[in-house]
């Protein structure tokens, strides 16, 4: 059990204040001078504060019960009154709303046979002294809870953002290798050269996978810039490294100025489509790229001339999905007329 400087702060400030101020209350109620036992207590009523982030209900309970000793040996009322606030408003801040709302009351209850006035006034009293402290410590404790909720959920989205660019990358990367080592394997005794090649762009590719699955480990760790370094300008090379791969593919990109988060949502929305179609269609198909602004969107379409189908969307069309829908966009997947993805971004303003 560590107690904190700040729980040690407000103890010797309520000390100070029952110490010190107890005695001009005694006066003007025409009590008599108190005695060493009533500073006692209102030094232990004091110290139960010391472990209110800790142990909240021992701080009422040692709280409370000091102060019901002290309120029935007829001291007068006084600052004691002000832990039994500050006792109130930790139990509700560190511990569950029921239990604030029984500590409360046992808190009243305990108050109301050494209380003078009318059952009226004790109510009015109870509101002010022990329901407001409450109130307070409530919503700070809500507040607090909404804090580490946003904070919870930015970390899981930066998870999954994580965890949807490995899949790009390295699912990309892997198959390319993939294509490429086979064309390897079936050109290697009758054309060394295009063995050759393959064998390059397998050497290039996994050199690059492994460089963007570095940077997104150096990103979790905190040691690397958090701004994308892949843009519009990258796919023209990513087309012909597919083209390498036995997949023609055609590019128009429209020259257009974008953020890079932009720039690198819809690199990526055109890395999974035609990892995609080179993982899925068949021999002779070719595939399209065309990246184009209309009417105040931004327009990422990619098809190939594959026969027909059906398809069951997995994780790489769900992630294309995702970035889209993140810069407040809509994708959209078709199979039947061939592989085809269209996605709408709106421009930035």
């Amino acid at each position: 059990m560590r107690i904190k400087w700040q729980d040690v702060a407000l103890t010797a400030a309520l000390l100070v204040l029952g110490l010190g101020g107890t005695r001009f209350a005694a006066r003007l109620q025409g009590a008599e001078a108190l005695d060493v036992p009533a500073y006692l207590l209102i030094a232990l009523a004091a110290a139960g504060l010391l472990f209110r982030s800790v142990r909240p209900l021992w701080t009422v309970g040692v709280t409370t019960a000091t102060i019901a000793v002290y309120l029935a040996l007829a001291y007068p009322f006084g600052p004691i009154l002000m832990s039994g606030v500050a006792a109130m408003y930790a139990v509700a801040v560190y511990a569950r709303v029921e239990v604030a709302a029984a500590c409360a009351l046992v808190y009243a209850l305990a108050i109301l046979p050494w209380w003078n006035d009318s059952i009226t006034s004790w109510i009015t009293w109870s509101a002010g002294w022990i329901l407001l402290p409450v109130a307070a410590g409530v919503l700070m404790r809500l507040r607090r809870k909404s804090a580490v909720d946003v904070r919870e959920r930015a970390v899981i989205s930066e998870r999954l953002r994580l965890a949807q660019e490995v899949h790009d990358v390295v699912g990309h990367g892997l198959s390319v290798i993939a294509m490429q080592a086979g064309v390897a394997l079936y050109v290697l005794d009758r054309d060394p050269a295009k063995a050759r090649a393959s064998l390059e762009a397998i050497r290039d590719t996994s050199k690059e996978a492994l460089d963007g699955l570095r940077s997104e480990l150096d990103t979790l760790r905190g040691s690397a810039p958090l701004t994308p370094t892949i843009g519009l300008d990258d796919v023209p090379a990513l087309a012909s490294r597919m083209r390498e791969a036995g997949l023609e593919v055609s590019v128009e990109v429209q020259d257009v100025d974008l953020p890079e988060g932009h720039q690198l949502a819809v690199y990526r929305i055109v890395q999974e489509s035609l990892t995609n179609v080179l993982r899925h269609s068949s021999p002779g198909v070719t595939a399209s790229v065309r990246v184009y602004t209309v009417r105040g969107e931004l327009v990422v379409h990619v098809t190939d001339t594959g026969t027909p189908s059906t398809f069951t969307e997995g994780h790489g069309i769900t992630g294309m999905r995702s970035r889209a829908e993140a810069l407040g966009g809509t994708l959209e997947a078709d199979g039947s007329h061939g592989f085809s993805v269209i996605a709408r971004i709106p421009l930035p303003s």
